[in-house]
């Protein structure tokens, strides 16, 4: 036995690993992938101590970054895609989509529905909101403004101004009536964020 038949038994584990991931085979390719891998560790420790404690080291280094890599291809397979029933390229447009008309907050004004430590539920013309305060603790009741939204999470700190009954979202898109500088006053669940429910209602 040498080590040349170790590396080889080696690379063919990592190669099957990969291939369990992406061909289904009912767990015959991950049950070949971890006979490969004891072939080599035996052989590395019948060849020396060393040799086989090495081999021991570059699997626990080497396999989780393959299953990594290996997870975060497989939804853009066809395979994956199929499986998931999701488009990745889709899922990430609606995401961004999200958080485009989450940015529309900023500036808005609304109330704390709890104490905000940092994080609670806010309203915003009558629709509660996940938020997070920045500026310390905000005290339920107190009036709040939208600073920021960072990773679809919106970001708030206390202020003086009356919180909003309605959201301008901009001027009054074509075939509307109305001069092109009107303002168009929607309801906030245009926006398509979901109304959230108060735990503590």
């Amino acid at each position: 036995m040498t080590l040349i038949q170790s590396g080889g038994l080696l690379l063919l584990f990592f190669l099957l690993l990969l291939l369990e991931l992406f061909i289904p085979s009912g767990g015959l390719l991950g049950a070949a992938a971890a006979a490969a891998l004891a072939g080599a560790i035996i052989i590395g420790f019948l060849h020396s101590f060393e040799a086989g404690g090495g081999i021991v080291i570059i699997v626990s280094i080497v396999a989780p970054i393959v299953i990594s890599v290996g997870l975060r291809l497989w939804p853009r397979t066809p395979l994956g895609r199929k499986i998931l029933n999701v488009d990745p390229e889709e899922s990430a447009n609606r995401r961004d989509e999200q958080e485009q008309l989450r940015r529309r907050l900023i500036g808005k004004v609304g109330v704390a529905k709890m104490d905000l430590l940092p994080s609670g539920v806010i309203d915003i013309a009558g629709v509660r909101l996940d938020a997070i305060s920045i500026g310390g603790v905000i005290d339920q009741g107190s009036a709040v403004e939208v600073i920021d939204v960072v990773a679809g999470k919106i970001q708030v700190r206390t202020t003086s101004r009356i919180p909003d009954r309605q959201l301008e979202l901009g001027d009054k898109p074509p075939g509307l009536n109305g001069s092109p500088n009107d303002r168009l006053e929607v309801p906030i669940e245009s926006l398509g964020i979901d109304d959230l429910e108060d735990p503590f209602r």
